[in-house]
């Protein structure tokens, strides 16, 4: 493989290997005695605290390993990663058995999606209340873990809409929900709108949306506190001015996950090639463009009225592929006329990012201003994520106080350790950042 940094024009080539981890992050063995001194005191602070607490000894142990693990209960930022079913339309999921699922990287676990159907939350098909008892399973290995359920529409005038349009349905629906959710087991409910009065700007749908959250989060207050109430929101500034009331959200909803990425990808009105979860914005990019990016996304939210801490900064898996319209011209706004073959359509797992730039003739480039990996051989170009802007994003988060990341999604991480030594990598990085001091 060829690697070469990209610092807009000016290419730097790089001949080594490159760890993305500080170097205090490496372990130092200094005696076996010293480690197992240490190991066999922190076992006898967890039994000891156990005992005095009413705790059991085993759920001490649990608590042990989350923190191993590195998810600890006292981590300030949460680390939400969508668990996803797939479904015969879904292009960015391959199915990950639950049992290959590790409880320990993920403060919350959504799993997607549930529908709506008369007005009630409904599984897509009857065989995923198993899947939904076996994450929420997990609970019992990590007690720090919280599972949730998201509950999806595709259109502005489906079955979403037709439940948020009268109060009748929006009571019906809330009742239903939360006694679906607490007689499963489930922690909370994630609402993924995609999206509220877009493309059309149905003023009234925004305010009944609205309407929603409020009288849900009422219901939940009296009926069952401990249920979390979050919701999947748009990242591009036209959906956000008119698909939200922002300051309504803030006041009802615990965290919005921000859909952090698909800023690129391709179609017949975008057909050039560009990243598809930038952190940052390239000097050259003007007006709108300016906009598709990380940073500005969250920024913009927080200017609109969400608090800071209400915010999980999405970090996708996934990447998309391009199709190079003349393959010596192979950067950024590069003509494409289609797909490429990596993937389903124009969707790409880190696994398959991880083999293609495993192929001797690929090159690969990672941007020092986007500070995203891209790679290209022949007319194939992708677009992608690795360790190294997970982790990017990861600090990123940490500088600007936000609440915590969101991963979308488990499925498209390597969660069977093809690329490397490591399972879950991307999630893997994230966490880690995020559960350091």
């Amino acid at each position: 493989m060829k690697l070469r940094f990209r610092d807009d024009e000016k290419l730097c080539p790089y001949t080594g290997t490159i760890d993305v981890r500080l170097p205090e992050r490496q372990w130092v063995n200094r005696g076996r005695s010293l480690v197992y001194i240490l190991a066999f005191g922190m076992i006898l602070t967890i039994i000891t605290f156990g005992l005095f607490s009413n705790i059991s000894v085993c759920e001490g142990w649990s608590s042990f390993l989350s923190g191993a693990n590195g998810v600890s209960r006292e981590n300030q930022y949460r680390v939400v990663c969508y668990y996803v079913i797939p479904s015969n339309n879904s292009r960015t999921t391959r199915p990950l058995p639950p049992e290959a699922v590790d409880p320990y990287f993920c403060s919350h676990i959504i799993i997607g999606f549930a529908c709506v159907e008369n007005a009630t939350i409904q599984p897509k098909q009857d065989s995923y209340l198993q899947i939904y008892k076996k994450i929420i399973a997990f609970k019992k290995v990590n007690p720090s873990l919280k599972v949730m359920l998201s509950v999806e529409d595709m259109s502005a005038y489906g079955e979403f809409s037709r439940m948020v349009s009268s109060e009748m349905n929006r009571k019906k629906f809330v009742m239903d929900t939360v006694k679906f959710l607490t007689e499963t087991g489930f922690d909370g409910l994630d609402l993924d709108w995609e999206f509220p009065s877009w493309p059309d700007g149905d003023l009234v749908q925004v305010s009944n949306y609205s309407l929603l959250i409020s009288e849900l989060r009422s219901y939940v207050n009296k009926e069952a506190k401990h249920l979390i109430i979050s919701a999947a929101v748009a990242a591009p500034d036209l959906i956000i001015q008119q698909s939200y009331e922002v300051g309504e959200l803030a006041k009802y909803l615990d965290f919005v996950n921000i859909m952090c990425y698909d800023y690129h990808m391709f179609s017949q009105f975008t057909p050039t090639t560009g990243p598809n979860a930038p952190l940052h914005p390239r000097p050259q990019e003007k007006g709108y463009f300016r906009t598709l990016n990380t940073d500005w996304s969250a920024t913009q939210w927080v200017n609109l009225g969400m608090p800071p801490g209400k915010i999980n900064v999405g970090i996708p898996t996934y990447g998309h592929s391009f199709r190079l319209l003349n393959e010596d011209n192979n950067g950024w706004n590069a003509p494409a006329d289609g797909f490429g073959e990596l993937g389903a359509g124009g969707f790409i797992t880190y696994p398959n990012a991880c083999g293609f730039i495993k192929i001797p003739e690929t090159i690969h480039y990672f941007d020092d201003t986007c500070q995203v990996p891209y790679a290209f051989n022949g007319h194939e170009w992708i677009s992608y994520e690795n360790t190294m802007s997970a982790s990017l994003k990861a600090y990123y988060i940490k500088d600007r106080h936000f609440g915590g990341a969101m991963i979308y999604s488990l499925n498209a991480d390597d969660f069977y350790g093809e690329c490397g030594d490591q399972k879950f990598p991307l999630t893997r990085e994230v966490n880690y950042v995020l559960s350091r001091g």
